[in-house]
C-alpha cells in the first residue's frame, strides 16, 4: 500500500491535478459527486478548510483509494 501525505495546499493541488489528468471537466466531476460546479472550482482554487472534505472526495473519486485526515499535536515545553 502506497501512502502519500499532503498539507492543505498539497491536497488542493492534488485535487486540481486529479481533475486535469482525468477525462472529466469540473462540471462532470460536480455532477458525479452531486455538488455545485462552483464548489468544485473553489475547492481546487482556494486553500480554505471549508472545502477540505470535498478535496478529499475529489481525490478519492478520481485517483481511487482513501484520503484520511490526520491531526498531529506537538507539545513544546518552555525552557
Amino acid at each position: 500500500m502506497k501512502e502519500t501525505q499532503y498539507d492543505a495546499e498539497g491536497l488542493r493541488e492534488e485535487a486540481a491535478t486529479a481533475i486535469e489528468d482525468s477525462p472529466y471537466t469540473q462540471t462532470d466531476v460536480a455532477e458525479q459527486l452531486d455538488v455545485a460546479r462552483t464548489s468544485i472550482n473553489r475547492a481546487v482554487n482556494a486553500t480554505t478548510p471549508k472545502f477540505e472534505k470535498l478535496r478529499q472526495r475529489i481525490v478519492e473519486h478520481l485517483r481511487g483509494g482513501r484520503v484520511e485526515k490526520r491531526v498531529t499535536f506537538v507539545h513544546v515545553e518552555d525552557e
